[in-house]
């Protein structure tokens, strides 16, 4: 269902993640040059496809709720898998720009997707009890 808040909360993330891979830049250099996604970020950059991949993914499946709640989980460590790669592949004079921290937001709206799977969860299981 589209209309749940953890539904649009999950679009909301993908559109970030999309936005970051294509539009913002991840890192600067002492010379002032900005550096976009290039090869070298290759496997961060598909990290994070795979991550709105997932989150893409997890607004259809609404009927498992568990299911949901696993896929938002794993979107949300390839993104903290992603962001840390970026890091760690940082070359000498980069500095991270608001691109790469710009990870942040799209982790943090995730986790509240999650929050909002779980409260739908504990909903419909004391409406079973309540049968």
């Amino acid at each position: 269902m589209i209309q749940r808040v953890q539904s649009l909360f999950l679009f909301f993330a993908a559109i970030i993640n999309l936005v970051i891979l294509s539009y913002a830049p991840i890192f600067i250099n002492s010379e002032e040059k900005i550096r976009m996604i290039d090869l070298q970020n290759y496997f961060p950059s598909l990290l994070l496809l795979i991550s709105t991949l997932l989150a893409l993914f997890a607004i259809f499946q609404f009927k498992n709720r568990l299911r949901q709640l696993m896929i938002v989980s794993f979107s949300r460590l390839s993104i903290a898998i992603s962001f840390f790669l970026f890091i760690i592949f940082k070359e000498d004079g980069n500095e991270l720009y608001y691109g790469g921290s710009l990870l942040i937001l799209p982790y943090i709206i995730l986790l509240l997707s999650a929050y909002f799977i779980k409260k739908d969860e504990k909903l419909v299981r004391s409406a079973d009890r309540i049968r």
